[in-house]
């Protein structure tokens, strides 16, 4: 390579000899030695850089390569671990429904059940009921039946009163008992 820039310097100063005097650009022998100094200094500081920064740079670039590849694979591993998670949430989700529903069943049939107590204590709380008032009924029936048997002495006491004052034969006076008890019987005793 520096033969080339060598052999490339020699021709541009055979051709800055071969140029005529007035022209834009004078390829002189100090123009051309700026050249090459130029060229020197910008393939010694190439050189320069690439040694001190090439290492560095190479470096940070294959530390940043690894540091992507490791975030790659943690979203990888943080993906998968959602997957499973949500599969398993999904089952869980599901498993609530079975259980939900397992418990509605059972609260319905503990509800069928509450309500059966409920209608066989009512049922029971009727029939003893209707026994009450059945024994009521049959007591105040007693009851009325001697206020009748009262009303009945009390009024044969006092048609008894009114026989003796009239002074009735005592025939008559059976006869009328007779029919007075009669009447009041059939008419009392039907209650």
């Amino acid at each position: 390579m520096p033969t080339k820039i060598i052999s490339t310097l020699a021709y541009l100063t055979q051709t800055a000899d071969s140029m005529p005097a007035g022209s834009l650009v004078q390829f002189d022998k100090a123009f051309l030695v700026r050249i090459g100094i130029q060229w020197f200094n910008i393939i010694l500081l190439t050189a320069v850089l690439i040694f001190v920064l090439y290492k560095p740079v190479k470096k940070f670039m294959t530390n940043r390569i690894e540091r992507i590849k490791n975030e790659i694979d943690s979203a990888r591993q943080t993906n998968e671990k959602a997957k499973d998670l949500k599969a398993e949430y999904e089952k869980l989700i599901a498993d609530i429904g079975e259980e939900r529903e397992k418990i509605l069943s059972q609260a319905r049939r503990v509800a069928v059940e509450r309500s059966d107590q409920i209608l066989f204590a009512a049922q029971e709380e009727a029939k003893h009921l209707l026994q009450k008032a059945e024994d009521e009924i049959k007591l105040e029936r007693e009851k009325v039946a001697d206020d009748i048997k009262m009303q009945i002495i009390e009024l044969s006491s006092l048609m008894a009163s009114r026989f003796v004052e009239v002074s009735i034969d005592k025939q008559t006076q059976d006869k009328y008992i007779d029919e007075a008890l009669e009447k009041w019987g059939e008419e009392t005793w039907q209650v």
